[in-house]
């Protein structure tokens, strides 16, 4: 048996005659000299009075019922002007219609010639409308109907064609003066008029007819293609999740659009019919389509194919490997306007219908880049067209899931934000759906713990908790806690998240699952789990009985060696770390904040004083209320630190010499540490090659020497003149206002 990708690929080309019942556009238009007998010249855009003086001067326009030609308005309400009493002309207007009747007639699926007699000019004003019917031959080789509106400012007045049982609803307004919107379709089918809700409707009406006794053409036969594309679909839609079929398929197009210009109205030719078949089909087995442009890219190495012999002639190279690809769908367009808002899709190989749909690539002229240094001769190539895109509803959640975490996730959080508006009932088709889409994400989960936590870093984990939350899922929300969130798919972002789902279960599971939560992740994230406890604690009136084992864990988990992390991709200590875990700690039980305290101050090379113990102390100082032993032993330690280093002598240098601390020997740093180190000397010149006095530079200011620098390009080569200043000194005078500053800060939060 086929597989779908080319079954379906099969019954789209199928089709001999590519075209549809009905065709419709935009053109801009070189504006042409309208003129009718009894008003003169019309302007366009159409003037409200002159729209008045068009209906004083027509007739009621009549409408035929077998061979009777009757006027009923509660049929047919609108105004006709014959053809006779038109003038229309202009040096570019009849350039402008054969533009038309071509588009028109690709679009019909029309070949040879086509001629288009000027029938009546309608004006629909408010209120004006026409009923289903058929239009009757009206002249000898008409085939099909063609309706021009010309600019003017109107609402409603919607276009339905319907053939068999398809229809399509037109809307010929145009906001843009210079453009005309225009339909045509096959004489036999049936069509409307929807009422005017305001303005005037200015509309030409051509016949479109055959010459010379040329055999009429019918609207192609589309409901065997359809059919059988809508089989496969159903069949397609009803195969398990598990199945091995693909989640979406993608059917390149032949024509080629701009982005501009895409759109199922714009589709030429045999794309126009695979689009009709596709259109009908998937409305019929519940699948979404989707218009999009299709980019490929590529690049890789490349060899040397010959030429350039003897320093003549340009060399020539070959693909050699494919090392990079992208494989992308993108500003898909969906069918009738709907659909979910999706900016992108990547694709693979297996989902092209037919499988072989795009090895015109390899016609593609690569970009070659010659060798530079060590790198070969490399290419790059990229490819673009239109595609056709598609899935059963059935399949969206795998659709969605396949793109990864940054496209199923706020994929979720719009379902989810649309069930809410629709009025949250539990269970219902939209509750579905998104519950069906958050399971299988959550079922896809990435295992690799370095992509949970690259992934958490856009928090996708809260993402789809709150998702989970906002269902009502208990069941997957536990699961999704125990699993991908206490394995590591973990950050800071999302704690709000896991703090507010823990609070929608039962006490005892909520219990366990922060305590395994931190537990697993502290060792590598200490302070976001730290912040974690903080909050769940902040929530709770029972914290010391709820969080105390959670705070057990945290303590148990915090580093006291240099290097204990177990891996370079885990955080390093932070003041917050400390912050979280004293003020936590003190609320849910003394003896624990005393043992962090302890830990903290005992580890200064884990903690060190000046950047993580001392910036904790004072963010403590402004939040923590007194009588905390744990946060007044930091305070204690803080301010006894800042207090001997404020009665460290401070006087600034008695002569010129500054610290010379250079670590590198070569002779030129040697001289460097010489000039630092004497007292009478302020200024160095150093006459040297630019890679030398680039050398020093990197050394000065790697070691902070107090000199400023200065290039001297006279002569050559340029002179580096060295200049001491007072820097250390004057970063000791600002280090020494702020521990004065802080000390005070401390001072003020004890009294």
């Amino acid at each position: 048996m086929k597989p779908i990708q080319a079954t379906l690929a099969e019954v789209l080309t199928q089709l001999q005659r590519p075209g549809d019942f009905f065709a419709t556009g935009t053109l801009d238009i070189h504006p042409p000299r309208l003129a009718v007998d009894g008003v003169g010249p019309i302007a366009l855009p159409l003037l409200p009075f002159q729209a008045d003086q068009l209906v004083a001067v027509a007739e009621q326009a009549p409408y035929g019922r077998g061979s009777e030609t009757l006027v009923d308005t509660e049929v047919r309400r609108t105004w006709q002007i014959d053809a006779a009493r038109v003038q229309l002309d202009g040096r570019r207007w009849a350039e402008d219609l054969a533009e038309i009747v071509t588009r028109v007639g690709a679009g019909l699926g029309v070949d040879g010639r086509i001629k288009a007699d000027l029938y009546k000019l309608l004006i629909y004003d408010t209120g004006s409308f026409f009923v289903s019917h058929r239009d009757t031959e009206k002249a000898p080789g008409m085939f099909a109907t063609l309706v021009l509106v010309l600019p003017s400012a109107f609402s409603g007045g919607e276009l339905i064609v319907r053939h068999k049982d398809r229809e399509a609803r037109l809307d010929l307004r145009r906001s843009e003066p210079s453009e005309v919107a225009f339909a045509a379709f096959y004489a036999d089918c049936r069509h409307e008029v929807l009422p005017i809700a305001s303005g005037c409707r200015l509309a030409l009406v051509y016949n479109l007819i055959r010459p010379d006794g040329e055999p009429l053409p019918a609207p192609p036969d589309l409901d065997t293609p359809v059919q059988q594309a809508a089989a496969l679909l159903r069949d397609w839609g009803a195969q398990a999740a598990d199945a091995p079929v693909p989640n979406k398929l993608v059917y390149p197009l032949e024509h080629a659009y701009t982005e501009a210009e895409l759109g199922f109205d714009a589709l030429k030719g045999a794309d126009k019919a695979a689009a009709g078949i596709l259109v009908a089909a998937a409305a019929a087995a519940d699948c979404e389509l989707y218009l999009s442009l299709l980019s490929v890219s590529e690049s890789g190495w490349a060899e040397y194919a010959g030429g350039g012999y003897w320093g003549r002639g340009d060399v020539e190279y070959e693909i050699g490997e494919v090392t990079d690809s992208s494989w992308d769908l993108h500003d898909l367009r969906p069918v009738g306007g709907g659909g979910p808002p999706i900016q992108r899709l990547t694709f693979n190989d297996t989902e092209l219908a037919p499988p072989d749909a795009l090895a015109g690539i390899e016609d593609e002229e690569p970009d070659f880049e010659e060798a530079t240094g060590n790198a070969g001769v490399s290419f790059e190539r990229f490819y673009q067209c239109a595609a056709l895109v598609l899935w059963p509803r059935s399949r969206r959640a795998g659709v969605v899931t396949d793109q990864g975490l940054e496209t199923s996730v706020p994929f979720l959080s719009r379902l989810v934000d649309e069930w809410e508006a629709s009025g949250a009932e539990p269970g219902d088709a939209r509750w579905q759906e998104a519950n069906a889409l958050a399971s299988s994400i959550r079922q896809h989960w990435p295992i690799n713990p370095h992509y949970h936590r690259r992934a958490s870093g856009s928090s996708e984990s809260a993402a789809l908790l709150d998702a989970l939350v906002r269902l009502g899922d208990q069941a997957s929300t536990t699961a999704f806690l125990a699993g991908p969130i206490t394995d590591g798919s973990y950050s800071t972002r999302d704690n709000a998240a896991i703090a507010r789902a823990l609070t929608t279960l039962d006490r005892e599971p909520a219990t366990n699952l922060l305590t395994a939560i931190i537990a697993n992740n502290a060792p590598c994230r200490p302070t976001a789990c730290a912040e974690l406890l903080h909050l769940c604690a902040s929530q709770a009136d029972d914290a010391a009985e709820r969080t105390r084992a959670a705070a057990l864990a945290l303590l148990a988990a915090l580093p006291t060696e240099a290097g204990q992390a177990p891996d370079f991709r885990c955080e390093q200590p932070k003041p917050e770390l400390v912050v979280a875990s004293l003020s936590t700690l003190s609320r849910i039980h003394p003896a624990l904040a005393d043992q962090a305290a302890s830990l903290f101050l005992d580890h200064p090379a884990i903690y060190p004083m000046e950047t993580i113990l001392r910036p904790a102390a004072l963010r403590l100082a402004e939040q923590t209320r007194p009588g905390s032993d744990a946060v007044d032993r930091l305070r204690t330690a803080v301010l006894t630190e800042l207090e001997r280093r404020i009665a460290e002598p401070l006087e600034p240098p008695a002569d010129w010499t500054r610290p010379a601390e250079v670590a590198c020997r070569c002779n030129h740093c040697r001289d460097l540490n010489r000039f630092l180190a004497a007292p009478a000397e302020a200024e160095w010149r150093l006459k040297a090659v630019q890679q030398t006095r680039d050398h020093i530079e990197h050394q000065i200011e790697r070691h902070r020497c107090d000199l400023d620098l200065i290039t001297d390009r006279h002569g050559r080569p340029y002179t580096l003149v060295c200049t001491k200043n007072r820097g250390s000194y004057e970063r000791r005078v600002k280090a020494r206002e702020r521990d004065i500053a802080d000390r005070d800060s401390l001072l003020g939060a004890v009294t």
